[in-house]
């Protein structure tokens, strides 16, 4: 009995979650750590059998872990991330999305536990929150990607603005080369016998002009397509000022209100805006413009979302203001279709889009990552759930672009 209450003792002092059963199932040992991970206190579960400790984590009754280290299961092992069993050692990682806002990656370790003929008699997991750890990879890889894509892209843009300028200058000439104001147009019709007037009426007549003003739409079309991928590439030279945050929100709001394509495809403002802008923060360094443009595209799409989602709830995107070691945090957070986590990993990829084609071009949202990280030296991120909505956090210093 003694050498069990010290064994408890000990398992209740590890700095990792820590939990066991028994050969049955039952739950053995829940440590100090377990309770503060998952808010539950070990009286409410010890002894609890049914996989009442899977239930904890994901909302359902299946083997994890130290399960499978009783009873290997090779459909249940392959849920897990970088699976390996070495001897009786399992080691793992895993994405939990329904544990908390913005889901828990855990890497989890587990054994059986044997008595002193070596016969099975329950296991042990100890489960370690690296959350954190994998929200810096992928700002790290993110940040390595996009410099990547920003040298091929400002190279693409660049190469892509010669053809497509002689398209637009040809398109215009033609049109120049038809008009019945210039006189040497009216020349050289006479020269070959025809006047202006008949090859205006035949081209009338077979939609040529519709065709050519398809070209310079589709050339203007191209054209802000570009100024997007330089405006991802390039740091120019900024004008910066000392802003209002929640004023900035504020007029970005009014902006989303009055913008003719929000207005004519969602109704915005039948979306409930909550705010909860912190007091008194200080004055932050942005250039407005860029900033607006920013939080305009996220709130376009939170829109964009709430009204893809079939999801019959109420429409709320909740904007928070904060001031977190030293740098303003703004969130933006709507109740619509949210993404995959592949999405998410890729949402701010340029030419990335999840939009049906026409819709977007997928350029928005890697555009506000340049803002964000390029001129402002912030940062972004994006949590989110499938079907339960989206938060992007921006994160931007005090102290200066």
């Amino acid at each position: 009995m003694e050498y069990h209450h010290r064994l408890i003792d000990i398992i209740n002092s590890l700095p990792d979650a820590t939990l066991a059963i028994n050969r049955g199932g039952c739950v053995i040992a829940w440590n100090r750590s377990m309770e503060e991970l998952t808010g539950v206190d070990a009286d409410a579960i010890m002894g609890r059998d049914n996989y009442e400790h899977s239930f904890v984590f994901y909302g359902e009754r299946r083997p994890i872990l130290l399960d499978l280290a009783i009873n290997p299961d090779p459909e249940q092992e392959r849920k897990y991330e970088f699976f390996k069993r070495t001897g009786d050692k399992l080691e793992a990682e895993k994405f939990i999305p329904k544990f908390r806002a913005g889901g828990l990656y855990v890497w989890a370790t587990a054994r059986c536990l044997l008595d002193s003929d070596g016969k099975v008699i329950g296991a042990i997991e100890t489960v370690r929150d690296i959350t954190e750890r994998k929200r810096l990879q992928e700002i790290i890889m993110q940040t390595e990607k996009m410099i990547m894509i920003g040298g091929l892209t400002a190279g693409m843009a660049h190469e892509i603005n010669n053809p497509l300028g002689a398209i637009m200058q040809n398109a215009q000439n033609i049109e120049r080369r038809i008009s019945g104001e210039i006189p040497a147009n009216l020349k050289a019709a006479a020269e070959v016998g025809v006047t202006l007037d008949l090859v205006r009426s035949y081209m009338e007549k077979r939609g040529i002009f519709d065709f050519i003003g398809h070209i310079r739409n589709s050339g203007m079309r191209a054209s802000e397509i570009i100024s997007n991928m330089l405006h991802f590439s390039n740091s120019a030279e900024l004008t910066v000022e000392l802003t209002d945050i929640s004023e900035l929100l504020d007029r970005v709001l009014e902006l989303a209100a009055s913008d003719y394509g929000m207005k004519k495809k969602y109704n915005f403002k039948g979306i409930e805006i909550r705010r909860e802008f912190a007091a008194e923060l200080p004055l932050v360094p942005v250039v407005v413009a860029d900033m607006e443009q920013a939080l305009l595209n996220i709130i376009k799409n939170a829109a964009q979302a709430i009204y893809a989602a079939d999801i019959k709830r109420h429409p709320v995107i909740n904007l928070r203001t904060s001031l977190v070691n030293e740098m303003l945090v703004i969130e933006i957070e709507d109740n619509g279709s949210g993404m995959s986590e592949s999405t998410r990993l890729r949402v701010f990829e340029p030419f990335f889009s999840t939009k049906e084609v026409g819709v977007g071009i997928g350029l928005g949202m890697s555009v506000v990552y340049a803002i964000v990280t390029k001129n402002h030296n912030g940062r972004i991120e994006v949590t989110s759930q499938q079907g339960e909505g989206s938060c992007f956090r921006i994160m931007l210093p005090l102290d200066g672009v």
